[in-house]
């Protein structure tokens, strides 16, 4: 699985496995599903692997005009980690296949 993947990816695949032969990825998807819910999934959820965490809220940080993307000296005095640990909270984490995603239903808030 990526570093980021997105829950109608997942039931895309859903529709394409074989409950015979794939029953146990389908129970995993399944599971996933029961756990986030099921009108997160179909709105869409983004799903972060745990380890790309920080580069994540990075490119967040960028992404949202906090930041200039062009050579800003200021991107080496900062502290992405804490500002990771900041953005964690607006975040829920999960288990699947193996690993912790963060995940967070857009149109919910804490």
């Amino acid at each position: 699985m990526s570093d980021i993947f997105d829950s109608r990816d997942l039931l895309d695949e859903l529709k394409t496995l074989d409950r015979e032969y794939d029953e146990e990825r389908m129970e995993t998807i399944e599971e996933l599903i029961e756990e986030v819910g099921k009108d997160n999934f179909d709105m869409g959820v983004t799903f972060i692997r745990e380890n790309y965490w920080v580069q994540y809220c990075e490119d967040l940080a960028y992404d949202c005009g906090y930041l200039d993307r062009q050579e800003n000296p200021l991107h080496f005095h900062i502290d992405w980690q804490s500002w990771a640990d900041a953005v964690e909270m607006d975040y829920d984490q999960i288990d699947f296949d193996g690993d912790t995603y963060y995940w967070r239903a857009w149109w919910q808030t804490k």
